[in-house]
């Protein structure tokens, strides 16, 4: 009789307490309507284009994508594009920013690895050619390690496929600040 009674108490204690539990968010979580906004008072906007082209670009085995990009970028004209990508290289060289060198210091990877974030932009330089601004993740497949930072150089291992668009630019008449 005893386990009996003890069950019956624990299962109205459990129903109980699941009855009295109110729908609100659990401590660690913020419903988004309670996220702050207006705290951005130095943000401005320029509307860059209606006008947009959108590519896909597939790259194959031993191609250099940030040269290919640059190609490609000459060869269409873009000027104001951005993209995103993955894939796998066998060797890139990553760099992160030094401020002070005013220069990259690099890791040299030569070996298989998956590309689980490319990102960037593309945009024109003072003389007019095109400037690739890439950030990577890479994670070695040998062990699962994570390189992260600018590509400088990376070669294709099997594909990259490449989601890109261009804008163009306002005239100066059109562009506005708020």
């Amino acid at each position: 009789m005893r386990p009996v009674a003890l069950a019956l108490i624990l299962a109205v204690t459990l129903v109980g307490g699941a009855r009295g539990q109110t729908k609100q968010p659990a401590p660690d979580y913020v419903p988004q309507s309670e996220m702050e906004t207006g705290s951005a008072p130095g943000l401005k906007a320029t509307e860059l284009s209606p006008k947009v082209r959108r590519f896909q670009l597939i790259f194959a085995k031993g191609d250099d994508v940030r040269a290919g990009l640059a190609d490609f970028a000459a060869k269409n004209h873009l000027t104001i594009a951005h993209f995103t990508a993955i894939g796998a290289l066998d060797s890139a060289v990553i760099g992160r920013s030094d401020p002070e060198k005013k220069a990259f210091r690099v890791v040299r990877l030569n070996e298989e690895m998956e590309v689980t974030s490319f990102t960037g932009n593309i945009t024109r330089g003072r003389d007019g050619k095109p400037v690739v601004h890439g950030h990577i993740v890479v994670a070695l497949l040998r062990n699962g390690q994570v390189y992260s930072g600018h590509l400088l150089k990376g070669r294709v291992s099997l594909t990259m496929q490449l989601y890109m668009d261009d804008s163009e630019p306002l005239s100066a008449t059109q562009t506005s600040a708020n």
